[in-house]
């Protein structure tokens, strides 16, 4: 069995699929690990929905911007249909302070050179005719966001990456690194050790878990979250709907384990209506769904879609997703351990992945990249940086 390479990416989800693939088609000899399957953890769960309008305001405009372009000639490039689809982004206005937390991301979001409107109650059925618009005030809507399948989007860029030598693991967990006089050199994992002039970690909500291996306490946090699908029904949505509540909710005055639910709503590419979402603080990676989970999301979807009340749900479920306390990711080399590079804990996955796969490839083959990633870098908010 080959253990040496290039480089190896930890985790095969949405955006380590897309690292080892911008790697492999530039020639470097690339390795893939993932403790599950590919898409088997956050990617799993996640709608494919390509959101813009929740970008965070302060450093990842720019990002944004640039990412939207790379879908363009996403399904051309990778020679395989990814379910790529334009649909609109609703954020459901319930009270005032949204109101102005809306009218503050309008502006950014304007200044970027998105055309998003801050509609009027009595215009949200124009956008999404299902939409109870009793108790709301309005709503921030921009009409070209997107949607992909997520497995298959994962499964493009695997299925491409092989035809230029990708090397997968699956089920195999890394346990640890090599690291000798500050670089690290590979990995060590449950099937042993590999090594490698780089490694990249893609692993979400288990990246500090293993950076406390090296002596690093990253600012990765998680919360558990929940939703759950339905069975496929005509075609009857046409925005992903998410409450400008989630732009509210800090989570300081949370208790870990309490349940708190904000509407998430799409439809798939196959008809399926996707509901959420329940989340919790945990210290645990369980993925069974609580008890308060489901109902509490049943609960926030009639609120705002009561003709969905005898809507049947097929299955719920949970996923550990990743965050920052600056809402921004972890995305470039890691200070004082030559050969790692972090890209991880992004806000909105997405519609990122294309980009930071070509980032992480312009950093390991050039050095440098085209995106500014100052404000990204690993040790930012770091505790115990070394």
């Amino acid at each position: 069995m080959q253990s040496a390479f290039d480089v190896i990416v930890v985790g095969a989800g949405y955006v380590g699929s897309s690292v080892a693939y911008h790697l492999c088609l530039a020639g470097v000899k690339t390795a893939l690990f993932d403790r599950g399957a590919f898409a088997a953890a956050a990617s799993r769960a996640n709608y494919g929905n390509i959101q813009i309008q929740d970008m965070e305001l302060e450093k990842s405009v720019e990002m944004i911007r640039l990412a939207t372009r790379k879908f363009e000639k996403l399904e051309q490039e990778l020679d395989w249909k990814v379910g790529l689809r334009r649909i609109g982004g609703l954020l459901p206005i319930e009270n005032e302070n949204q109101w102005r937390l809306m009218e503050e991301r309008l502006k950014v979001v304007r200044s970027a050179g998105f055309q998003s409107e801050l509609l009027p109650a009595e215009r949200l059925k124009e956008v999404e005719p299902l939409i109870d618009t009793s108790g709301l005030l309005g709503g921030l809507y921009h009409d070209k966001e997107g949607q992909v399948d997520p497995f298959q989007f994962v499964w493009g860029h695997l299925r491409r990456a092989r035809q230029h030598g990708l090397k997968e693991f699956y089920g195999v967990e890394v346990t640890g690194f090599l690291e000798k006089s500050g670089r690290v050199e590979g990995i060590r994992t449950t099937k042993g050790d590999f090594n490698a002039k780089t490694v990249v970690l893609c692993t979400g909500a288990r990246t500090r878990l293993l950076g406390k291996t090296l002596g690093r306490d990253w600012d990765v946090q998680y919360v558990l979250g929940q939703a759950m699908v339905s069975e496929p029904i005509e075609p009857a949505l046409r925005c992903h709907t998410a409450s400008a509540s989630f732009f509210e909710h800090t989570g300081e005055n949370t208790a870990k384990g309490a349940v708190i639910a904000n509407l998430a709503i799409s439809q798939s590419p196959h008809g399926h209506l996707l509901l959420g979402e329940a989340m919790y603080e945990a210290d645990h990676f369980r993925q069974d769904v609580p008890y308060a989970s489901l109902p509490a999301v049943s609960k926030s979807v009639l609120r705002f879609f009561p003709s969905f009340r005898k809507l049947r749900i097929l299955r719920g479920w949970s996923a550990p997703v990743a965050h920052t306390s600056d809402s921004c990711p972890l995305l470039g080399p890691v200070a004082g351990l030559d050969g790692l590079i972090l890209a991880t804990a992004f806000r909105s996955t997405v519609i990122i992945s294309p980009l930071v796969g070509e980032t992480v490839m312009q950093l390991i083959t050039r050095g440098n990249c085209d995106l500014n990633i100052e404000g990204f870098l690993p040790e930012r908010n770091n505790k115990n940086a070394h």
